[in-house]
Parts: C-alpha cells; sequence; structure tokens
C-alpha cells in the first residue's frame, strides 16, 4: 500500500465536512437558504459520487 495515496476515513470526513462548510457560507454570503433535507440529499449524494 502507497501511504503517499492513501487518506484514511478520518480525513476523508474531515475533507467532506470542510467543503460542506465551505459551500454554505459562500450560500450564506449569496443570500441562499437550503433546508436540511436539501442538504442531507447534497451530503448523500457526494457520498455516492466518491463511492
Amino acid at each position: 500500500m502507497d501511504t503517499a495515496v492513501k487518506i484514511d476515513k478520518r480525513n476523508e470526513e474531515k475533507l467532506e465536512l470542510y467543503a460542506l462548510l465551505g459551500s454554505g457560507y459562500k450560500a450564506m454570503q449569496e443570500g441562499r437558504e437550503s433546508s436540511l433535507q436539501e442538504v442531507k440529499e447534497r451530503i448523500e449524494k457526494r457520498r455516492n459520487e466518491s463511492s
């Protein structure tokens, strides 16, 4: 296993969290709002794409 290429699960989760926070911050600046259901669907879609 090449450790330079391997990303452990915890790092993936952190990256996902930071990406979601960043997109949420950008949406707030633009005055957009999303329901919790929309956010959950986006998270699930993102996880399915990365799998």
